[in-house]
């Protein structure tokens, strides 16, 4: 693929990310909000920690990976919806 092709591709994913936020499709957590973070798995997929989130104090898991493309995340995330 070329990368003007990988560009375009992940403009669309993008695009798809930005519009589930602002349409309320997914919800959008600043990690930076995130607190008493701690690790409970690392694979070769990505990490998952567990963090409490702002001033209520609710536990949530955060999984990452900075070896993710847009589009697997796109992906997961339409995956995870399909199971909720």
């Amino acid at each position: 693929m070329t990368a003007e092709k990988e560009l375009d591709e992940s403009n669309v994913y993008l695009g798809w990310l930005e519009k589930a936020i602002s349409e309320n499709y997914i919800k959008y957590y600043n990690y930076d909000k995130f607190a008493n973070r701690e690790e409970i798995s690392s694979c070769t997929y990505g990490n998952v920690s567990r963090a409490s989130w702002g001033d209520s104090g609710t536990i949530m898991a955060i999984k990452y990976s900075d070896n993710l493309t847009i589009k697997e995340i796109v992906n997961e995330i339409k995956m995870q919806r399909e199971v909720d």
